[in-house]
Parts: C-alpha cells; structure tokens; sequence
C-alpha cells in the first residue's frame, strides 16, 4: 500500500512538471526567450534579461566606480524591474539620496549643481562625481 502510494505521488508530480513546461514554454509564449538564452554565454544571458544598453552601462559605471561609494541613478524609474537590476549589479556601492556618483542614463546634457563629469559613455549616458569641499549632507 505504502509504494502504490508512492508511485501514485510520484505520477502526480511528473504530471505536474510536465504541465508547468509545457504551459511555461507554449501557452505563455515563451519558447524564443528559453531558446535565446540556451544559445548565449553567461554575459550574454544577463545582456538579454537587463536589456543591452542598460547592461553595457552597468558594466560601464561597475568598472569606473570606486569601492564602497554612494551612487544615484538620475534616468530609471526607483521602483521600475530596471532599477531594481542595476541594485543587484552595482551591489556593494549603495544608493543615497545625496550620493558621491550620479549614474546618468538615457539623460542627455543633465547637471546637478556641486557635481562635474567622471566618466562619459556617449552623449546620453555618463557618471556625475560629486565635486571636491561640497558635503553630501547638503
């Protein structure tokens, strides 16, 4: 009795797999995506789920930032999928509201007063560094 039961569950749950991928891949429509991601190297992989342009900025500002600064994002929505991406990947740097880099994106010509250009991109995306005697407690 105890193995017929089992047996049983075990059916139940190759039953369920089954139907979680298949309704996953076919009835949500995303077989492209998992067909996408099968083909690309890890890079690739995190490229195509942040969005490139935000990825290889955030690549960008990981590679220009010093360690443990306080940055903002001035060009994302604060509780967008977007901003919540760039947390994970800038992750030790903390944001502040009143922060040493402002990481610029898709914000052409934007200025803040008490901050000077560190590092450009291109024209839309660049780090504001905050500039030297002028207190982040402001």
């Amino acid at each position: 009795m105890k193995y017929k039961l089992l047996k049983i569950m075990f059916l139940v749950w190759v039953v369920l797999w089954i139907w979680f991928v298949v309704r996953d891949l076919f009835l949500k429509d995303n077989i492209d995506s998992y067909r996408v991601l099968l083909t690309r190297s890890l890079e690739g992989k995190r490229s195509y789920v942040t969005g490139d342009r935000l990825y290889e900025f955030l690549k960008f500002t990981a590679g220009k930032l010093p360690k443990e600064v306080f940055y903002n994002f001035i060009g994302l929505t604060p509780d967008s999928i977007e901003n919540r991406r760039a947390v994970y990947y800038l992750y030790p740097l903390i944001e502040k509201e009143k922060p040493d880099y402002i990481l610029v994106y898709d914000r052409p010509g934007f200025e803040e007063e008490g901050y000077a250009l560190a590092a450009k991109m291109d024209e839309s995306r660049y780090i504001l560094k905050r500039k030297k005697g002028v207190s982040s407690w402001n």
